[in-house]
């Protein structure tokens, strides 16, 4: 689904010149294949930069110290880790490049992470970037792009020529983690997306550079909440900013080379074939607790059952086509297209978009997603090959499809990415499973005309579309694509991975990614029962531990579920140090947002060893 601003379309005309441009180029690149001429591009990309753990939060003295310590302590898989994460923040840019330019220009985007590599350059070291307080070691990233021998010039002029080379400038945070903890929604860009698309663990999706102070009125990046700083300015100060080149050269092209680095299979020879995209389930699911108003656009359109807290499984189901074939739906501005007329389509939904209703099917334990929209895209370059152009043909929601060797992601956290498991046992590992095109809606094989012929798919005009006995909300007969299905074309149309989560939810998962700091969203005990107290009054806590450093973190409660709320940190109503002795936490009584009663307020609080490797002893606390 894609993430750009409408308001940076007045480069239309570049856009539909880089739509094109991929047809041409992947018919050139398949006319040349048994010709003596190249077959394909290569470009290489490499980057020089820093990355390190933020230490400002960590009080001075011996806190600090321990914690130097123990980030200087860590082996080199975690520092490679530590720079592949701050490597994916490019990844909006270099998709997304032309919106960041007048000139006409396209993607240059991240191949596969498999072929990414990245060597340390030296050793861990204390040191300062700007006025903040690091570990951080240099690494140089390098890979190889492989493509059609035409999208090079197509994407950057400088690279039209073998020797070419491009300087694509970023301004990233030098620690990867806690971006959106410690900046907020500075740097994420949630342009035609509802309202909390993005969260702490889906930074990534939408890290921007260019988000600067906004209101309302000027909007191109920020939806959710309007922050006072620009993203430089927040990276610079709540951070430490670095500001690395990604340098592209285009070699020439070598056979052997490109065979290295080459990735992606394609399926099928006669048309598209939709793959699910196990990996991204795999990695990106969590569960967390969200509140819904009775005026929620989720409740609205059915995302959601009612209004209140829900508990979440949250999950990505992003889709890759490895077919030869374009999924085309085309241009859904014009009212004759027939994707539009046999009523597959509909517009609203919390994206206000046009979306397509049977893309794919949720499941985990009993529990069944709901979510019926989609915007067919493409958002991600799957394939590194020949044949795969370096600008997708669909980016918007009002022109649809998905290439060959391109995919379309639909990340967790966005409105209805998720099945509800507010009554679901979760504590068990059962399976969540996302299966692709469940009723045959979408043609994975061949397109057929009325003669029942093989037809051209992007030949609107000679479609059939048949009628089925399905209708939309408003009654209308849903008519389906006549299609001659490939014989295995559902054998990878499933996405499947056992998933279980304990008592709360991700904010009380281990820290295994080296998140660090009273800030971080992990690590954290489940919340303990509720208290009570006047909303909005002042509530004044005197707390102690055992001995160590434990961070207590003060949550909402649900007066409907009976549970105190596993809050992040943006979200809660303190975040307070406790260093043994008796520490004093104040803060204003949270409201019970699902309470019977107005004015009703309630907290509860969970905690997490400051130090990264020290151990979660309980908080005792009494109310004064």
């Amino acid at each position: 689904m894609s993430k750009v601003s409408s308001n940076r379309g007045v480069i239309c005309l570049v856009l539909l010149v880089l739509a094109l441009a991929p047809f041409a180029s992947r018919v050139s690149a398949q006319s040349t294949a048994t010709s003596s001429s190249p077959t394909g591009a290569i470009i290489r990309m490499d980057m020089n930069t820093t990355v390190g753990v933020l230490l400002d939060e960590f009080p001075r003295g011996a806190q600090r110290e321990a914690a130097a310590d123990w980030a200087l302590s860590q082996y080199n898989d975690f520092w490679t880790k530590r720079a592949t994460a701050q490597v994916k923040l490019t990844y909006y840019r270099l998709v997304f490049r032309q919106f960041f330019y007048t000139a006409a220009k396209g993607a240059l985007p991240l191949p596969p992470k498999t072929i990414w590599h990245i060597d340390l350059v030296g050793d861990p070291q204390r040191m300062q970037i700007a006025t903040h307080d690091y570990v951080s070691v240099n690494y140089h990233f390098w890979t190889y792009i492989v493509t059609d021998a035409a999208s090079p010039g197509i994407s950057e002029p400088a690279l039209s020529t073998i020797g070419g080379t491009w300087d694509e400038p970023f301004q990233l945070p030098a620690d990867p983690e806690l971006v959106m903890e410690r900046s907020g929604y500075a740097c994420l860009d949630e342009s035609t997306y509802p309202a909390n698309s993005v969260f702490e663990e889906s930074v990534y999706y939408f890290f921007d550079q260019t988000c600067q102070v906004e209101t309302p009125a000027t909007s191109l990046c920020h939806v959710t909440a309007f922050p006072t700083q620009s993203c430089t300015d927040a990276l610079t100060e709540d951070i430490g900013i670095v500001q690395p080149n990604m340098h592209f050269r285009r070699v020439a092209y070598d056979p052997e080379l490109a065979s290295d680095f080459r990735r992606g299979k394609t399926t099928s020879l006669t048309g598209p074939d939709l793959a699910a995209d196990e990996e991204s389930l795999r990695e990106e699911n969590r569960v967390y607790y969200r509140y819904f108003t009775s005026s929620s656009c989720d409740v609205f359109y059915g995302t959601i059952s009612s209004p209140g807290w829900k508990r979440l499984l949250t999950f990505s189901t992003n889709t890759r086509n490895d077919g030869s074939q374009p999924i085309y739906i085309g241009d859904l501005t014009n009212p004759n297209n027939p994707w539009l007329t046999s009523n597959v389509f509909e517009f609203g939904n919390c994206d206000q978009e046009w979306d397509f209703n049977f893309y794919v099917n949720f499941d985990y334990n009993t529990a069944h997603g709901v979510k019926r929209a989609f915007c067919i895209e493409d958002t991600s370059r799957y394939h590194n090959d020949e044949t795969t152009p370096l600008t997708g043909t669909y980016e918007s929601c009002n022109f649809q499809g998905i290439s060959p060797g391109w995919g379309d992601e639909y990340q967790f956290g966005i409105s209805g990415q998720w099945v509800d498991v507010t009554n679901v046992d979760t504590t068990q590992p059962h399976e969540l499973t996302y299966t692709l095109n469940p009723k045959q809606f979408l043609c994975e094989g061949q397109t057929l005309d009325v003669n029942n012929q093989p037809v051209d798919p992007t030949n609107l005009s000679a479609l059939v579309f048949d009628t089925t006995s399905l209708t939309d909300a408003q009654g209308n007969p849903i008519s389906r694509i006549r299609c001659n299905f490939s014989s295995n074309y559902a054998a990878n149309n499933v996405g499947q991975v056992s998933v279980s989560q304990g008592p709360g939810g991700f904010v009380n998962n281990p820290c295994d990614r080296g998140q660090v700091g009273p800030l971080r969203d992990c690590g954290f005990t489940p919340p303990s029962n509720a208290y009570s107290c006047p909303a909005g009054s002042k509530v004044k806590l005197s707390c102690k531990t055992g001995g160590s450093k434990q961070v207590l973190r003060v949550c909402e409660v649900s007066q409907m579920l009976g549970v105190g709320i596993p809050c992040t940190y943006l979200n809660s109503a303190s975040d307070t140090i406790i260093d043994g002795d008796s520490e004093t936490v104040t803060f204003s009584c949270p409201a019970v947002r699902d309470a019977t009663v107005a004015g009703t307020g309630g907290y509860s609080v969970s905690n997490a060893p400051l130090a990264p490797s020290g151990p979660a002893e309980p908080v005792a606390c009494t109310q004064n």
